[in-house]
């Protein structure tokens, strides 16, 4: 018998481990990696202290998705992997997939991510793994998230078999309904801003564009065939669908609002983020022909001009810039990037060491994410850039917005006048004069004189040379308000209207009568302009349960006073509470998944009690914008409270425990004193 000599039990027992390890890791990769993702934590502090390295060399980036606050940024590309890292560069998390992770989408709220595979797996996790679940099925071609993700759309197909579904999930993987389409080209599932949040798509029918809308049951809301769907506004009010050169706005019912021809075919369209009646179209064209359009719904083109072909191009988040980045006509492996203002002018340009394939903004108010060709990952702060392209314009940065004021001068008198802002709704403003015993007319002569320059409102009084008077009548206890020729007989029933409504919300705040006639040479008048009728006596304008929401005009924000509900609806405290944070979360900077656990009330205080994505309104060391941006949002929940119920103080919780605002920011507990002020002029 032949001896086996030792060196071979080495061989031997080499050779197992071996196997063993790679039976092991098949084991991990075919079972797991498919179905619920590989997943490699990031190595714990010790073991590696630099930031993630984000080159990835020869990795093409199929997908790249941030959230609201740019705190998580989730990627994927042909390595099989999809990363999640944060604002500061590190590592979150890798998963592992047999196939490509085709799509990989973060919620905007950033607790959520939702990962396509060619392979036909959904794979839906929390950003802290906590919790996982995974569909099989056919190859996902696309996915979209609610901003909460409280729904996951994803649209599915396998060719070969003429198969195409369109498939919706909720947030704990139980299907709610597959629809059978044609293949799908774009896919957005819209917030629940607007109450009932809709999918919209557009497919191929026949080899046809068809845009469709369906709501969460998977009904259909309405189509329309020959179109394709080329943007839609944040909250999913408005949507830009393209027709060769033809654009068309719809709002969410599928009624159109406007259209234009172009003199080229549309490739992208941007709504701006915070005034959806703005959109920004650009086409290739030859030559140096213009080549982005800048159209507000209303008043048409605003402004034009020419960018390198092939260029990307995204808002910031308060919609006052526009980046652009191209590369494709720039000296090799850099790319030129260039700030452009909402008046069109531009403002700044730099260069990136980078070919920029990807470029995506959020609600931060500076940072953006910018991917390279070669999977190259950074973050670009604007701030700086934003502060030189001011001073290189000589323009004069006014303050983003004027928190609530308490308390009258002795020696003035304030004001509440109505303007208007870019989207035509009516501001309330403050405005302190000289102490006077008719604060009425006193009004009646500012509103005619217009709003403050740099204010970004306009007048809602056409004409500076008009007049305006009013006086009361004792014995039929009512006021009149004599107006002159040139304001009664405007032209354009959308101007008389903006007259009479800022007009009487004015007059209101300076009468107790039941009854209000306009006249014009000393008799009640039936018509402002040429067709808007007057029924009178009139009858003040008195808010049922005011509530104040946030708004933007321009650079700048303002609270407005809406109706908190209807006469014939009991809304409590808590009711008008929610819909003011409703409000508040179309902020770019506000996170859409805050909101309101409960209300306490007693006599002698208010706790309104929020949840943790409070605290990403208040950042550390903040600037002075994010100062205001606090107040902002700490305004608009404390004056709903104080008109709507009168406690001696207003505190807000989060999570049902005190909390301190850092510091530098406004508190976030308020004592009822004094009458408050909204919108005060600087």
């Amino acid at each position: 018998m032949k001896r086996i000599q030792p060196y071979y039990y080495i061989v031997a027992l080499a050779g197992i481990f071996i196997l063993g390890g790679l039976t092991y890791y098949l084991m991990q990769l075919f079972p797991s990696a498919e179905s619920t993702g590989m997943t490699v934590d990031p190595q714990v502090n010790g073991q590696r202290e630099e930031l993630f390295d984000f080159w990835f060399s020869y990795a093409e980036i199929y997908d790249l998705s941030v959230d609201h606050s740019l705190n998580k940024i989730l990627f994927s590309a042909d390595n099989n992997v999809a990363s999640l890292i944060d604002r500061d560069r590190k590592l979150k998390w890798e998963k592992i997939f047999v196939t490509a992770p085709v799509q990989s989408k973060v919620s905007s709220c950033g607790n959520y991510a939702a990962i396509g595979t060619e392979g036909g797996r959904l794979h839906f996790t929390s950003t802290d793994l906590e919790f996982q679940w995974d569909d099989e099925g056919n190859p996902v071609d696309l996915v979209a998230l609610s901003p909460s993700a409280n729904w996951v759309a994803a649209a599915r197909s396998k060719p070969d078999q003429d198969m195409y579904h369109l498939d919706l999930f909720s947030r704990e993987g139980e299907m709610q309904w597959s629809i059978a389409t044609g293949p799908i080209k774009n896919l957005y599932l819209t917030s629940e801003y607007l109450e009932q949040a809709n999918i919209y798509y557009t497919s191929l029918e026949d080899g046809e564009p068809v845009v469709s809308a369906v709501n969460l049951e998977g009904q259909g809301l309405w189509s329309y065939e020959g179109q394709t769907l080329a943007a839609v506004s944040r909250h999913g009010s408005r949507l830009a669908l393209i027709d060769g050169n033809k654009v068309t706005v719809y709002d969410s019912l599928g009624y159109p609002m406007w259209s234009s021809d172009l003199l080229f075919e549309a490739e992208k369209i941007l709504f701006n983020p915070q005034n959806y009646n703005r959109v920004l179209i650009y086409g290739s064209t030859e030559g140096s022909v213009e080549n982005l359009y800048y159209f507000d719904l209303a008043d048409d083109l605003l402004w034009m001009k020419r960018i390198a072909d092939d260029s990307l191009f995204a808002f910031t988040a308060d919609g006052q810039y526009i980046v652009t980045s191209s590369w494709r006509h720039f000296k090799e492996d850099y790319t030129e990037m260039m700030l452009i203002d909402r008046d069109g002018l531009e403002l700044n340009s730099w260069e990136v060491a980078m070919r920029v394939e990807h470029l995506a903004f959020s609600g931060h108010p500076h940072l953006a994410v910018v991917c390279g060709e070669d999977g190259y990952i950074d973050l670009i702060d604007m701030k700086p850039i934003f502060a030189e392209g001011n001073a290189n314009n000589g323009e004069r940065k006014t303050l983003i917005y004027n928190p609530v004021t308490t308390g009258i001068s002795s020696n003035e008198t304030n004001l509440v006048l109505y303007f208007v802002d870019d989207n035509n709704r009516l501001i309330p403003v403050t405005r302190s004069v000289t102490l006077t015993d008719d604060p009425l007319n006193a009004a009646l002569e500012e509103l005619i004189r217009g709003p403050a320059r740099d204010s970004s409102l306009y007048r809602t009084i056409p004409n500076v040379n008009v007049s305006m008077e009013a006086w009361f009548n004792e014995d039929e206890d009512a006021l009149f308000v004599e107006l002159s020729p040139d304001l009664v007989e405007l032209s354009g029933s959308t101007q008389a209207g903006t007259v009479f409504d800022s007009l009487m919300m004015t007059i209101s705040k300076y009468t107790d009568v039941e009854q209000i006639y306009l006249t014009m040479d000393r008799e009640p008048i039936e018509f402002i302009g040429e067709d808007f009728e007057l029924s009178q006596p009139l009858e003040p304008v008195d808010f049922n349960k005011p509530i104040y929401i946030p708004v933007m005009s321009g650079d700048r924000y303002y609270l407005m006073v809406e109706e908190g509900a209807s006469e014939d609806r009991d809304a409590d405290l808590q009711y008008l509470v929610q819909r003011a944070l409703h409000g508040c979360r179309s902020l770019p900077f506000v996170p859409t998944n805050i909101d309101l656990i409960e209300l306490n009330k007693t006599p002698e205080q208010v706790q309104i009690n929020l949840n943790s994505a409070l605290r990403a309104i208040f950042p550390e060391d903040p600037t002075e914008r994010e100062k205001l941006q606090a107040a902002l949002v700490l305004d608009a929940l404390f004056m709903t409270v104080f008109e709507n119920s009168r406690p001696q103080r207003v505190e807000i919780l989060i999570d049902g425990e005190t909390w301190v605002s850092p510091a530098g920011y406004p508190s976030v507990s308020r004592f009822y004193r004094q009458v408050n002020f909204i919108n005060p002029e600087r």
